[in-house]
């Protein structure tokens, strides 16, 4: 789904840094050098590890929080980086709903929800990944697809999707960088003002990532391709570039215009192909869309800013004190108190 929050997540991101450096002082270099044997430290919570779980899915990692009690629920990837930002990432989740200015800020947001999200991945990403360490060591254009390969060969501790996410926020335009395995299936995106391939979509027919299959090791640049959405309709035309990490991992960027490869990149819009979808008008903020993408939790219709049957069900579970009229999450509540903890 596209990224709504961009800045105001990284505005968000580096106040639950400053939290966590508050509470656990030099806690942010532990954490970047090994995020879950830190946590593991914390007395304010547990980190339970769990096996990974063929095509399981949830939000953006593979992991999940659960606010009683506070739990850190993480998946043993295969690749131990991988775990350490699905760590950092709850951890996001655990901040904002018991730090009471983080969680206001959430609720300030059109889509709490949705911005807690898109904060818990920013959070990750730039303890993983500070920008003072790295902005100097992409083209001053944006990120090109060998970038975000380097960026994961040089770091000790970020994984593929900790760059993914870092290297999307460094787009020029409006764009996604996705994680694909090798044969064209979409791991992880994460995007900028574009909607993305979904997760577990098959990307193997587009020009793109035909070719970068055709050609391993190397990889592919094309000036001319597109998205493929899950109705069988596609985006407009974009520019891609990718390359792979390994044996097992490809890296695509997909921009609409300012590709940092190109020395002329316009966008062309009103290239998409109907998928023959129908409309549809979204419960969360009312935008009326053609389907083309449906949420594999909820199986209902994404609209263009990637609310679904999850958001509504994710409303009805919030609650609004009486004392300071906020909207909050039901873990802000003591059970059979009609007002927050925070008022109690």
């Amino acid at each position: 789904m596209p990224r709504m929050y961009i800045s105001e997540a990284q505005t968000q991101a580096r106040a639950m840094m400053n939290v966590v450096e508050r509470m656990h002082p030099g806690a942010l270099e532990r954490l970047r050098s090994d995020s879950v044997a830190e946590l593991d430290r914390w007395d304010e919570l547990t980190v339970m590890l769990v096996e990974e779980t063929p095509g399981a899915d949830g939000c953006s990692v593979a992991g999940s929080y659960q606010p009683n009690p506070p739990t850190l629920v993480v998946t043993e990837s295969k690749s131990y980086r991988r775990s350490k930002f699905t760590a950092l990432h709850e951890l996001g989740h655990h901040l904002q709903q018991t730090e009471l200015d983080l969680g206001n800020t959430v609720f300030l947001h059109s889509d709490p929800g949705r911005f807690e999200e898109e904060a818990c991945d920013a959070f990750a990403a730039q303890v993983l990944l500070p920008d003072v360490d790295l902005l100097h060591k992409i083209n001053p254009r944006g990120p090109i697809a060998q970038d975000v390969v380097d960026l994961f060969t040089s770091s000790s501790s970020a994984s593929r999707e900790a760059c993914c996410v870092w290297a999307a926020r460094q787009l020029h335009g409006s764009g996604a960088v996705v994680l694909l395995d090798r044969s064209g299936t979409v791991l992880f995106a994460a995007s900028k003002s574009f909607i993305p391939p979904a997760k577990g979509s098959d990307q193997s027919r587009t020009d793109l990532i035909a070719a970068a299959l055709r050609n391993p090791g190397a990889g592919a640049t094309r000036d001319n391709t597109h998205v493929l959405y899950r109705n069988g309709g596609t985006s407009d035309s974009v520019f891609g570039q990718a390359r792979w990490f390994d044996d097992e991992y490809l890296v695509a960027i997909l921009v609409t215009d300012n590709a940092a490869w190109t020395p002329l990149a316009l966008p062309r819009p009103g290239t998409a192909r109907s998928g023959g979808g129908r409309w549809w008008t979204c419960e969360t903020c009312d935008d009326l869309f053609t389907i083309t993408e449906r949420c594999q939790l909820c199986k209902e219709p994404q609209c263009r800013n990637g609310h679904c049957g999850c958001d509504v069900a994710r409303t009805t579970k919030n609650r609004v004190c009486p004392t300071c009229f906020l909207q909050l999450h039901h873990s802000r509540f003591d059970e059979g108190s009609a007002v927050c903890r925070d008022c109690a």
